[in-house]
């Protein structure tokens, strides 16, 4: 019996929709020497698989699976890498600088980073949901929510810049102006910087605030209110093709799979078992 055939080497690289400062770099069994040089933009590598090695400053370092290398902006380096897979994403230095300030709307330091090897599983777990996020169709709120959670994670646990929270404030109105907002805009794409200005609070204030008070974050609440909505619309009926769409869904493909992790059943499924009532 033949085993499988491995998949051919190859390194994919996309830009995210409204994500223009953010490049994706998804490589498979790759085995190259990349020799000295530098970026503009902040390099992060998630290594899943085989070998890596990095060299700053004249110094190898091996990075195994599990762990994240990050490299600074300007910051000149080499890397080799032996049958590896990886997940990498650049971040231009400055939009994530911005990022940060305008999350907790105040001033942040140049971001320096405590090492240039990562070995922190909850980093590593927030770096890859993020990549997946900004890769496969997804929310805006869903991707801003996981763009916020990596970043002010790897700020306040791996660098040397300080991050104080905003005072709590008037959060019980806030999470209830937001909620309504969600309710009314349930297929809108809602930039979480757009309930924050809506509620005055910071992006990062509102998400921590919305997660404590409700239970989960803004764009988990809003696919939870987009899958009741279809789910009413199916009994009365509605063509599947027509619900994905209403309900603010990439593609029928998109909603199904959603669908059917969220009610156990597929809505061509579900459609048919609510009609028999």
């Amino acid at each position: 019996m033949q085993g499988e055939l491995s998949p051919t080497p190859a390194v994919h690289i996309c830009r995210p929709k409204d994500f223009e400062s953010i490049e994706l770099h998804r490589g498979s069994g790759i085995t190259q020497e990349y020799p000295r040089h530098w970026h503009d933009e902040i390099y992060l590598c998630a290594v899943l698989d085989g070998a890596a090695y990095q060299d700053c400053a004249g110094t190898a370092i091996f990075t195994p699976p599990g762990t994240l290398a990050i490299v600074p902006s300007g910051q000149v380096h080499a890397n080799r890498k032996l049958h590896c897979t990886f997940r990498c994403v650049f971040m231009d230095s400055k939009a994530l600088q911005r990022s940060m300030e305008q999350s907790v709307e105040r001033s942040v330091a140049e971001l320096d980073f405590r090492t240039t090897l990562i070995d922190d599983p909850r980093t590593l777990s927030r770096f890859l949901r993020l990549y997946r996020s900004l890769e496969e169709p997804c929310s805006r709120l869903g991707r801003d929510h996981a763009l916020l959670a990596f970043l002010h994670g790897l700020v306040e646990r791996h660098s040397t810049a300080s991050i104080a929270l905003s005072r709590d404030g008037n959060e019980d109105s806030a999470v209830q102006r937001s909620k309504k907002f969600l309710d009314d805009h349930y297929a809108d794409s809602v930039p979480l910087r757009e309930l924050a200005r809506l509620t005055g609070l910071s992006p990062y204030h509102l998400n921590r605030s919305f997660c404590r008070k409700v239970g989960m974050p803004p764009h988990e609440y809003q696919l939870q209110v987009r899958i009741a909505r279809a789910m009413s619309a199916l009994r009365m009926g509605s063509p599947i093709a027509r619900v994905a769409l209403d309900m603010g869904f990439a593609d029928q493909s998109h909603f199904t799979r959603i669908f059917k992790r969220m009610v156990g059943r597929t809505p061509a499924q579900y459609s048919a078992t609510a009609r028999t009532f």
